[in-house]
């Protein structure tokens, strides 16, 4: 489930993957650990294939890691 702390929305792993899936109509889209950040993997409508790093979050109350959504969309804003 999307939590918004202090004006900021995090998604789980699974969550940011459907979100990229369907707001920027990629093909298919993977995430993967890479030290403390997670690499997301996705074909664009296009056929071009990318690959980004975002920080990884981790609230005391919770052992899910997630992602902020401003990330994501920071990402896609600048490509």
């Amino acid at each position: 489930m999307v939590r918004k702390i202090k004006d900021e929305y995090y998604l789980n792993r699974a969550e940011a993957i459907s979100y990229i899936i369907q707001a920027y109509h990629a093909k298919w889209c993977y995430a993967r650990w890479s030290r403390d950040e997670i690499a997301f993997s996705f074909e664009s409508k296009g056929g071009e294939r990318l690959r980004f790093l975002v920080p990884a979050y981790k609230t005391k109350a919770s052992k899910t890691v997630r992602v902020r959504k401003f990330d994501l969309d920071h990402f896609f804003a600048q490509a």
